[in-house]
């Protein structure tokens, strides 16, 4: 799929629909909340879990439908987090079996963790980019004057 993401019915309605095209009228509303993490995540990736859940709760940006991206995210935090104590330990270059110097596999565990963890991010509205364009759930739409007008009686 190419072009823009999809702009949230909630910013078109705080915008005034400048586009003037039909709001979606069944969009889903998520149940606000921090799920349980997974059996699955590592002490690293549950202290981020608690960490970061409770400030998206506290800034109504968590449903308890996001638990697998959100999973994803403290995952890929943990193990960029390792990887990188690991660059700290052993260096960015390690000596191979040959003699020669190559670059330490932790760099490239770092690198691929840091991509999936910023892609969560931007999904979750973590990153400043996101959290620009960023909607809480559970939020009732502000109701213009003329949506109402023009909407009355189609209930």
């Amino acid at each position: 799929m190419r072009g823009r993401k999809p702009k949230p019915t909630i910013v078109k309605i705080q915008d005034g629909n400048p586009g003037r095209r039909p709001l979606p009228e069944h969009e889903p509303k998520p149940e606000a909340g921090l799920p349980s993490p997974p059996d699955f995540l590592d002490a690293e990736a549950k202290r981020e879990w608690r960490r970061t859940g409770a400030q998206l709760v506290k800034e109504r940006r968590m449903a308890k439908s996001y638990k697998a991206i959100f999973a994803a995210y403290c995952a890929s935090w943990s193990r960029w987090r390792e990887a990188q104590k690991n660059i700290t330990e052993y260096g960015l270059v390690i000596k191979a079996p040959s003699g020669y110097l190559v670059q330490s596999p932790y760099v490239g565990i770092a690198n691929t963790a840091w991509a999936q963890m910023i892609k969560a991010c931007a999904e979750l509205g973590i990153t400043p980019t996101s959290q620009a364009r960023a909607t809480t759930v559970n939020e009732p739409a502000p109701v213009s004057r003329l949506h109402s007008f023009i909407n009355r009686g189609k209930a």
